[in-house]
Formats: C-alpha cells, structure tokens, sequence
C-alpha cells in the first residue's frame, strides 16, 4: 500500500468526528498527496487526535501538517527553542564565553540568527540597548525559522514532482535569456 493511501486509510474515519464535513470526494486524494510530503500516517493519526481537541471543523490540509509535525518534535524531543529562549541562550553564551572560547549552540538555527546578529555586536552591548539588541535577535531567529521552515516545503514539493527542479531551472534560464534580448 502507498504512503498516500495508507494516509487516506487514516484520514477518512475522523471525518465522522466533525458533523458538518463538506469535504467532496475528489478533494481526499489531494489530502492524502499533500500529507504524505511531510508525515508519515502515524503522525497524521497523531495530529487528527490532537486537532480534536482543539479544532470546530474538520482541519484543512495545513491544520493537520502543523499539528502533525508539532507532535513529531516532541517525540522527537526537536523541538526548537523559541525566540525568548534563542536569546537568553546567545546571553549566555556571550557571558561565558566571550569571544574567547568556542560557543556551543543547542540547533543551528541560533547560530545563524547569531551570524545576522551579530557575536561583537551583541559583545559590545550597552545596558541601555538590550531591550532593543534583544527585539532585533528575536526578529532576526523567527526570520531564520521561518526561511527554513519555507525551504523544507519548497524541497518536499519539489521531490515530489518527477524533474521540477529541472523544469523550474530550465525557466529560470529562459527567463534569463528573455531579459537580456529584451535589454538589447
């Protein structure tokens, strides 16, 4: 059995659970194929039942993902620290550590906010600036987290399609090719 249909194996039941379902025939597949980029359909279970309690109607395709992955990290015990926590941690670091010694970081994603950040800015700080040095890391972590949350979807579509990245390079390079006749 395929992942997309062991997904929609798992799926359907819980349609039951909201009454007012108004989810037509056609659309389970789609469902089924946009979950199975992301979760496996032990997760989806996991996510159907946590979105139980929490959701009126029966979740949209997004809903479920969220959820799902959600459950992931916590089994996973993966789940990356928040932007509050980001900061305090790079604090720490900055404490301890200086520009001395190596700076250890609990995901890569802190150390990038960091690069953008800035170590000597952040050194260097007055007291009079935390509170804004602080909004701007935090800003800047979310923004890491989000572009890399972008990127794992982008490439889970992407291997799913047979050859879109090529399709998608190739008209990139025809792109290319236009703007520069154009420019002529």
């Amino acid at each position: 059995m395929s992942r997309e249909a062991e997904i929609l194996k798992v799926l359907t039941p819980y349609a039951s659970a909201f009454p007012n379902v108004k989810i037509k025939a056609e659309a389970w597949p789609i469902y089924a194929r946009a979950l199975s980029l992301q979760l496996t359909p032990d997760e989806v279970n996991a996510a159907m039942l946590k979105l139980l309690n929490t959701v009126k109607w029966f979740p949209t395709i997004a809903e479920i993902i969220e959820a799902g992955q959600s459950v992931r990290e916590t089994a996973q015990e993966s789940k990356l620290p928040d932007a509050g926590a980001a900061w305090q941690e790079v604090i720490k670091q900055a404490r301890y550590n200086g520009l001395d010694r190596a700076w250890e970081f609990s995901c890569p994603e802190v150390k990038k906010a960091l690069e953008r950040f800035g170590k000597s800015e952040l050194l260097h700080l007055e007291e009079s600036q935390t509170n804004t040095a602080r909004a701007q890391f935090m800003r800047i972590y979310t923004e890491v987290i989000q572009s890399a949350k972008t990127e794992r979807e982008n490439n889970a579509v992407l291997d799913a399609i047979p050859n879109a990245r090529a399709k998608l390079a190739s008209g990139k390079i025809i792109q290319l090719a236009e703007a520069k006749r154009a420019r002529k």
